[in-house]
């Protein structure tokens, strides 16, 4: 991806990252195709469809596989364009013809008097074009990369399924805007995790051994900064933050370093036996007193008392000599301590 620190991508996937920013030319294109011809295409079909079929139906069932086809177009033909270069790419781009479709309908919306200037501005807040055809752009992507035609079909009924689930509950209540937004975000931020992963496999290979020498490259220097790893590594740049995180790296916002984070500490099991319940044969925990299974006391309580007493810790009260619990002389004086 070559968008810098862009609003429409998450900021954790940015952390450290050195990226190139889009092409302003490309970006610019995209908006303008969602501004003006996929408008007017989607506006002069859904006009065609109003006389034909009830306008509830167009509105919640037609608009959306219509109006998705026409943003989609766009991102389908840039496909094979070397500016999309993966699943991240294709977000940026989708997003951006649905920026230009959104304002644009958004402008007419205001216009209307079903609509009205408040639903419109409700409406601009909602960002729901922008992740309607930002997914679409993101499986498009994702298909260049696994070289699967099928997952742009997917991604097409993704965007669509979700337009419809859209404009089904909103035209219920418009307070529905603000509960599916957030649901639609964290949607999106999953699907975008699994992209990423997709695009890095890819993109990084052999994986395990290029892993192991960016380890040994952060260790011998002390930590890394981005532009260090990628040119060892011959990584791109704007993939070297995610692969360093997924390798077990952590950025040091303060150094502007990536360090190795430290193993956890091995958790020690303990080899003290399980106590076999006499009556029932049940195991339970060591120093369990009672059986879990059957509720049989498993260790009587004078034999609980001498354990006790073997935990204490004796001294000799002569020269002060820390002695064996169950010792009766001083081993170093001689003095009968019990």
């Amino acid at each position: 991806m070559r968008y810098r620190r862009c609003a429409l991508v998450s900021l954790y996937l940015s952390k450290g990252c050195i990226v190139e920013p889009e092409p302003l030319c490309k970006i610019l294109k995209a908006v303008g195709w969602g501004a003006i011809p996929a408008i007017v295409i989607a506006l002069f079909i859904n006009t065609l469809s109003l006389r034909i079929l009830p306008e509830i139906f167009v509105a919640v069932l037609t608009a959306p596989i219509v109006e998705e086809a026409c943003k989609g177009i766009y991102i389908y033909k840039m496909r094979k364009e070397p500016e999309l270069e993966g699943p991240m790419d294709g977000l940026v781009y989708g997003a951006a013809v649905a920026i230009g479709f959104e304002i644009v309908e958004n402008i007419l919306y205001s216009f209307s008097t079903e609509f009205g200037l408040e639903l419109s501005a409700i409406r601009s807040i909602a960002v729901g074009h922008i992740l309607f055809t930002g997914l679409f752009g993101l499986m498009v992507g994702l298909a260049k990369i696994k070289t699967n035609k099928s997952l742009i079909l997917y991604g097409y009924a993704g965007a669509v399924l979700m337009h419809l689930t859209w404009n089904g509950l909103v035209s219920v209540h418009w307070v529905s805007y603000f509960v599916l937004v957030p649901v639609f975000i964290f949607i999106l931020k999953k699907l975008s995790d699994v992209a990423w992963k997709y695009e890095l496999d890819a993109s990084i290979s052999p994986r395990e051994d290029i892993e192991n020498k960016a380890r040994r490259f952060v260790s011998e220097h002390g930590g890394a900064s981005t532009a260090d790893p990628a040119d060892e590594l011959g990584i791109e740049p704007h993939r070297t933050a995610l692969f360093m995180k997924s390798a077990g790296a952590k950025f040091d916002r303060e150094r502007k370093k990536w360090l190795l984070v430290a193993p956890e500490p091995e958790r020690r099991v303990t080899s003290e036996p399980k106590i076999k319940c006499t009556r029932c044969g049940a195991e339970n925990a060591p120093g369990s007193v009672f059986c879990t299974n059957c509720g049989n006391k498993l260790i009587e309580e004078e034999e609980k008392e001498k354990k006790e007493v073997q935990k204490e810790v004796l001294y000799c009260t002569n020269c002060g000599v820390k002695l064996k619990p169950d010792s009766v002389f001083c081993t170093e004086c001689g003095k009968k301590v019990r």
